[in-house]
């Protein structure tokens, strides 16, 4: 079978879509040497797709967003075609419209339809006319988790014989980090204090910040732990700034930017709570390193996060500031929570491997060849 996988939505610094892509790809390559795969990739992000096995072929494609869409509905299926390809997996919600051969999309969530305020308006109307598009016309949908699975089927009316719910994974690199040396290098680099509450993700109004800051300055805990929000600035982040910017406990708020992979397990593991008070997530990546590494985790009661994180973490209403307050609070205040969570969140993280995700995977690209 030859397989065919975009990998285009990569960018040089990965966050979830990207991270759900590099290791899928190399998961598939450790799993599978039977298929043959090519993987439509730019020069930019070709870096992210080394060591893959001889059965790997990377061909290189426009990496310009503006020239990206059309080419992914005009030359691509032409290449597949001339790849002779059997199957194509679209992992960020697209495919041709044009078919070529089977094809399956991953839906990694619905937030185009449920809050596409949160959108920039071009990236909202595009999604919102082709995702239904691509449910209807794609012979198997993945979707991340069980929480997409039912926002497709109610919000779409996607046939759910058609969608396998295919989780995602945690890298093994994300564990509790004790090295001493190591932990001082990365504090320094970005400036972190003694003891911090740290989110990690996307600067972004879906992330909910401006109630976590709300929070931070409300609880008690403000004077002892500083506030680290880490993560690339996205879309409509002004009025968080500005929000900090008038906050009395602002000289506290720290925003040391992206911070590289490498890093991110050094600096989560020195966090004293990891907080995710996202008003809607279709997986939720960032909770589950949290986890990983020992770090007690809070987040929201909304979408697939209490999937994710089972028990192990404390849930919020993410509408509500004072349930955040307390959360801080109960947590921070108390050694036995925080070590209860840790070990907790270190046996839930376990389930989740990207083997799984590309042994789930590989069994929807079978049984996509079975139509």
């Amino acid at each position: 079978m030859r397989i065919a996988i975009n990998t285009l939505a990569m960018k040089e610094q990965l966050y979830g879509v990207g991270n759900y892509i590099k290791h899928l790809v190399a998961s598939l390559s450790r799993l599978d040497s039977n298929n043959e795969y090519v993987l439509f990739a730019s020069a930019q992000n070709a870096h992210h797709l080394q060591d893959l096995g001889r059965n790997f072929l990377i061909e290189v494609v426009p990496s310009n967003r503006f020239l990206r869409l059309p080419w992914e509905q005009t030359l691509l299926p032409a290449r597949l075609k001339e790849h002779r390809i059997d199957a194509f997996h679209g992992p960020t919600f697209i495919a041709p419209l044009r078919k070529s051969c089977r094809q399956v999309v991953s839906i990694l969530d619905m937030t185009f339809h449920l809050t596409p305020e949160r959108h920039s308006t071009l990236k909202c109307a595009y999604f919102r006319a082709m995702i239904p598009r691509m449910t209807k016309r794609s012979e198997r949908i993945i979707a991340i988790s069980e929480s997409t699975k039912r926002d497709l089927v109610s919000l779409l009316k996607v046939d759910e014989e058609k969608i396998s719910v295919t989780p995602l994974g945690v890298d093994q690199r994300f564990r509790p980090l004790n090295d001493a040396l190591e932990l001082a290098r990365v504090r320094e680099k970005y400036r972190l204090p003694d003891k911090y509450i740290l989110y990690v993700g996307m600067i972004e109004p879906r992330k909910n910040l401006e109630t976590l800051v709300d929070a931070y300055e409300s609880a008690s805990v403000c004077a002892e732990f500083d506030l680290v929000l880490a993560g690339k600035f996205g879309w409509g982040y002004k009025p968080l700034l500005q929000k900090i910017a008038k906050s009395v406990v602002r000289k506290t708020i720290r925003l040391p930017g992206y911070v590289s992979d490498g890093d991110l397990p050094a600096v989560i593991s020195m966090a004293s709570v990891f907080v995710y008070p996202s008003l809607y997530e279709g997986f939720g990546l960032p909770v589950l390193e949290a986890m990983a590494c020992g770090t007690p985790v809070i987040t929201s009661n909304v979408s697939s996060l209490p999937e994710i994180v089972g028990e192990a973490a404390i849930l919020i209403d993410p509408y509500r500031t004072q349930s955040l307050v307390s959360a801080l609070e109960g947590v921070l205040r108390d050694d036995h929570c925080k070590a209860s969570l840790a070990k907790a969140g270190l046996q839930r993280a376990q389930l989740f491997t990207w083997e799984r995700t590309a042994q789930k995977t590989l069994k929807v690209y079978e049984d996509l060849m079975e139509l």
